[in-house]
């Protein structure tokens, strides 16, 4: 009887290693695949102005990418600390590859809100692909909002163009 008891105590031991090993590679595996995520990026983040009629409106935008197509969990703009929810654009697009276009529309009313304590505006953007926090530097600069506004960029100053007569 000595020798079966052996030998299950034998196995026993192997079957032990064997799990052990295949526990170790799965964490490995994890770790190598959370150390090779690029982090997402936050490009061209505004706050657009227009003027229509002696009436301004404002809408904040970013575009999103992710280089290993990780969507956002969210897409927030931070106005004087006050968090808000962006959407997508276009519904549709569902590639971070190539960027997603985020935005929110602001009234002049709840601009004045959020400038009301000191007259002034700082604003920057947050997310997260499940791998981690992005956030973009603290800004307060506005941009004239010349797609909305029906102008072009073609005869601005520093276009390298000549001013004709």
């Amino acid at each position: 009887m000595y020798p079966i008891y052996m030998e299950v105590l034998t196995l026993n031991k192997i079957f032990i290693a064997a799990i052990s090993l295949l526990l170790i590679l799965a964490i490995g595996i994890g770790s190598l695949s959370a150390a090779q995520n690029s982090k997402p990026t936050l490009d061209g983040g505004a706050i657009l102005y227009t003027l229509k009629d002696n009436q301004s409106t404002y809408r904040a935008i970013v575009t999103y990418k992710d280089a290993d197509g990780d969507l956002p969990k969210y897409m927030f703009v931070y106005l004087n600390g006050s968090r808000r929810t962006m959407v997508k654009v276009d519904e549709k697009d569902l590639n971070p590859k190539d960027g997603i276009i985020y935005t929110l529309q602001i009234t002049n009313e709840e601009f004045l809100q959020f400038t009301k304590v000191n007259n002034e505006l700082k604003y920057y953007f947050r997310t997260n692909d499940g791998h981690g926090v992005v956030t973009t530097a603290e800004s307060s600069s506005l941009t004239l909002d010349y797609e909305q506004m029906g102008l072009s960029m073609e005869h601005s100053s520093g276009s390298g163009g000549k001013c004709g007569r």
